[in-house]
């Protein structure tokens, strides 16, 4: 399926060019009908035939190229709903009658278009028949100049005549070649994440909730989980439709009706975008864009008047805050966007901008951050934030984009939120290193490394630090309090660090730390060999022998010592109360009470309760609630 919006203006024969091409009626109210005049969008279909090529055998059967038409209103009463059309359709007919010859909102829709940058299949001058050869011949060439210098300038133009049917067939011909064989570096939009923009919702009885609109990234199928964002409603897809027919899959571009389960359409409204559910953390609303803006030669652009915001279907006031001056007509640059309604929109978008007290469009351009960083106050940060921006607005290499966007957030960003931005996985530019989950410039990383290479170096050489020991250093050195854990991670991975058993260290101090680590628990361990089967409290003697807790916890775990509750063992003292018991109490498999234990092993009771459930854990004794006994195993 190929869409195609219809441009240009009122009564200049837009609805009557798709009834001669589609025989349907574009015009779906009866007060549309009744008035003669377009109101809100029409959605009509054309299948046309495509001939083999020539060094095919005649035989061959021709193919059909499907053509799904999307009229709009050309009144500029109506011109939010003409900007609902045009918003997410790629390609257009711009329509001019030769009896009026170019008009004002042939002009504004124009102007509208060029912002966009869509691709014009054809112009079509119409009414010919009652212009006469010599006037369409005028307003041909008229509609060539204007286009000329615009995204519309290679258009070629048609007149025809819809009431008597000239050249209607020469423009369907035009339509097939302009359509089957799209430019080669046309976007593969079917390979992006989902986005359906929602232009209609309504209900069918027996049927439920049913959107409509056009499928402009992604693919869509029955069953599928998706959510409506900005309003965060989640469903099912129950069925699919496209041009009246049910499909079990849906993939861009195309346009299509979707029954949702789980979603009232009165939770939903034109503007809204359907994405997978999976990924709505990536399509996340906005209430601030970061864009590059460019105003038409007649308009200026700045922080007073009242602005409307029109993207995909979807509109919002807006306040215009320039980076660094109001923007003269003509002109165009780096601008903040502070949405009153928060949209769901993502790079690379284009937008028009609309002036809401003069009713007339001012610019357009390009969202360039969906996500920005909301922090840059002053003069200076602006500055540095609007040139920034234009390295983005410029950059084609992802490595590029990548590093501007981090850029944009003063070198520290999120490398899912790269991901969102650019639409697909976030590039390692130069110049960047990864931390934790996040990008990051080496002028912002570099405070942070020799705050926690510093704080280790001047720590006791015999001593090892907690990690958390140095999250506050690096905290007071600019590093953001969730970056703490992945910039420990990497200098030990770049070798400024060096982990031993889960505690830090400075290189410098590493070998001297070992020696000085292995001398206490040499010492701690032979203070439990010497006290055997009556250890002294674990923490009293780690405190004598300056043993710190995490070297003792390091010895439990490789089975230097025994956690026998409360108290600590050596593994030989463990086998010696296990025979003390086989060779007495509870020899040839005799029951045992814990008394007659405690005095075979000559302890005390604060030391042999601990040790006989320690063997009980073990499986070397069993005891049946009164008794002990000796498992045969042990």
């Amino acid at each position: 399926m190929h869409v195609v919006a219809t441009a240009g203006h009122v009564d200049h024969g837009k609805s009557a060019l798709l009834r001669a091409l589609t025989t349907m009626e574009p015009d779906r109210w009866d007060e549309e009908r009744r008035r003669g005049l377009t109101i809100d969008l029409g959605f009509v279909w054309t299948d046309l035939p495509v001939e083999p090529p020539t060094d095919q055998p005649s035989e061959t059967t021709a193919d059909v190229l499907t053509v799904a038409f999307v009229d709009v209103p050309g009144h500029d009463g109506f011109l939010p709903n003409m900007l609902c059309g045009v918003g997410v359709v790629e390609d257009v007919l711009f329509v001019v009658a030769a009896d009026d010859g170019w008009s004002a909102q042939s002009e504004e829709h124009l102007e509208i278009l060029s912002l966009l940058d869509r691709q014009c299949v054809a112009a079509v001058v119409t009414k010919a028949s009652l212009a006469g050869p010599d006037r369409t011949a005028e307003v041909i060439e008229d509609v060539r100049q204007h286009l000329a210098p615009t995204s519309l300038g290679d258009a070629p133009v048609v007149a025809v005549d819809s009431l008597t049917g000239e050249g209607i067939d020469e423009l369907r011909t035009v339509l097939v070649d302009r359509l089957r064989d799209p430019p080669a570096e046309e976007q593969d939009h079917a390979a992006d994440a989902t986005r359906l923009w929602i232009d209609r919702a309504f209900t069918i009885r027996g049927a439920g909730t049913v959107v409509t609109g056009m499928l402009e990234a992604g693919t869509l199928r029955v069953g599928q989980e998706i959510a409506v964002v900005p309003r965060g409603h989640t469903g099912r897809i129950r069925g699919l439709q496209a041009l009246e027919q049910p499909i079990d899959r849906a993939t861009a571009p195309m346009r299509v009706a979707v029954n949702l389960t789980g979603i009232e359409h009165g939770d939903l409204n034109r503007g809204d975008v359907l994405v997978d559910r999976g990924q709505r953390s990536r399509d996340a609303p906005s209430d601030a864009l970061d864009v590059q803006l460019q105003a038409l030669p007649q308009a200026a652009i700045g922080r007073r008047g009242a602005w409307h915001l029109h993207v995909g279907t979807a509109v919002s006031e807006v306040q215009v805050l320039p980076l660094l001056e109001d923007l003269e007509p003509g002109t165009s640059g780096p601008v903040r966007l502070e949405l009153a309604t928060p949209l769901s929109v993502r790079a690379g978008d284009r937008f028009v901008l609309r002036d809401a007290g003069r009713h007339h469009t001012a610019g357009g351009g390009v969202v360039l951050d969906p996500a920005p960083d909301r922090r840059q106050r002053g003069t200076e940060r602006r500055l540095t934030h609007a040139l920034v921006l234009e390295e983005l607005a410029e950059a084609a290499d992802p490595h590029i984009r990548t590093r501007s966007l981090v850029d944009a957030h003063g070198g520290v960003r999120a490398r899912s939120q790269v991901t969102a931005v650019l639409g697909t996985e976030a590039v390692d530019a130069d110049h960047l290193t990864v931390i934790g989950d996040h990008l990051v410039r080496p002028d912002r990383l570099a405070p942070w490394t020799e705050a926690a290479v510093s704080h280790a170096a001047q720590a006791p050489a015999d001593r090892a630090l907690d990690p958390s020991d140095l999250f506050p250093v690096a905290r007071a050195a600019g590093c953001p309090p969730p970056l703490t854990t992945g910039l420990i991670d990497h200098l030990v991975g770049t070798g400024a660090l060096r982990r031993v058993a889960g505690r830090i260290v400075h290189p410098d101090h590493a070998e001297r730390y070992l020696v000085a680590r292995a001398g206490r628990r040499t010492r701690f361990v032979d203070a439990l060999r010497e006290a055997w089967l009556e250890p002294p409290d674990p923490t009293t003697l780690a405190e004598e022998l300056r043993v710190p807790s995490f070297e003792v916890q390091a010895m439990i775990d490789d089975g230097a010592v025994v956690a026998c509750g409360p108290l600590l063992f050596v593994p030989d003292a463990i086998d010696a109360a296990i025979a003390g018991l086989r060779a007495g109490p509870g020899q040839d498999g005799a029951a045992f009470s814990a008394s007659a234990a405690r005095q075979a092993w000559g302890t005390n009771r604060r030391c042999a309760m601990p040790l006989l459930d320690h063997l009980r854990a073990i499986g070397a004794t069993s005891f049946d609630g009164d008794h002990h006994t000796v498992t045969s195993t042990s």
